[in-house]
């Protein structure tokens, strides 16, 4: 299903005509807001909601390279004359932590045994078309930038942020639709914190994965982090009902 603040239908006709480049992207065409170095863009990246997800993995924002992939999706869509769910889903499933990022985010789950608890060979199966198992989002579901470049979640705090705030918003109405989910996986320190310490509509009773690093490539620390948390992330699997 289409989120319901979904803007695509907005954005699709400039989509169509536009080369995608970030200097694009960001341009004042593609611009949501902007405050104080921030600036949030449009992407159709995070546009599709899977209400049927029982494993639900949280970033903090689309990078560029996500972002890149669903725009060059989103117009391959248009060329094809199919509807704007069917486009948001598309775009979905081939950015969702596109490249290294999703090897490294694979390899830690399956090292985890989340795979061997779900019934599947792989959690690269969480990341197929056919698999209604998995939801990804983003905290701020739209490309947010600090002086231009991708914006990491620390500086400034989404809560010293009125727009990031604001974004956050729509985070919380997508967690409306996601009734079945019972594993919250926040990528790195920084989307954790804020699941856990602000007031989110989250269940009292659906783990959040704890400790999980973010899979980036650049984040040099993610194997010492995983095998820090490792017993605790393990107890916590061992705690969920799927």
């Amino acid at each position: 299903m289409l989120h319901p603040d979904s803007r695509f239908h907005l954005y699709r006709k400039k989509i169509s005509g536009t080369e995608i480049k970030k200097e694009t992207v960001m341009s004042g065409e593609f611009e949501l807001c902007t405050e104080a170095g921030l600036q949030i863009c449009y992407a159709p990246h995070n546009e599709y909601i899977n209400p049927k997800a029982k494993i639900l993995i949280v970033g903090i924002t689309p990078g560029w390279s996500q972002t890149e992939r669903a725009y060059l999706a989103a117009k391959e869509g248009i060329v094809q004359q199919l509807t704007d769910e069917e486009i948001c889903f598309r775009c979905k499933l081939v950015s969702r932590f596109a490249g290294p990022m999703r090897k490294n985010l694979i390899g830690m789950l399956d090292e985890l045994g989340l795979h061997s608890r779900l019934n599947i060979s792989s959690c690269a199966e969480l990341f197929s078309a056919g698999n209604d198992l998995l939801h990804t989002t983003s905290l701020i579901r739209y490309p947010c930038f600090y002086k231009g470049k991708n914006y990491s979640g620390h500086t400034p705090a989404v809560s010293s942020s009125d727009i990031l705030q604001r974004y956050l918003s729509e985070f919380v109405i997508e967690l409306d639709f996601l009734n079945d989910i019972r594993l919250i996986i926040p990528l790195g320190a920084a989307v954790e914190k804020i699941l856990i310490g602000q007031e989110l509509p989250i269940q009292s009773d659906v783990p959040v994965l704890r400790g999980f690093p973010h899979p980036s490539g650049l984040n040099a620390h993610r194997g010492e982090q995983f095998r820090e948390h490792f017993e605790q992330m393990k107890d916590i699997l061992h705690r969920c009902r799927f």
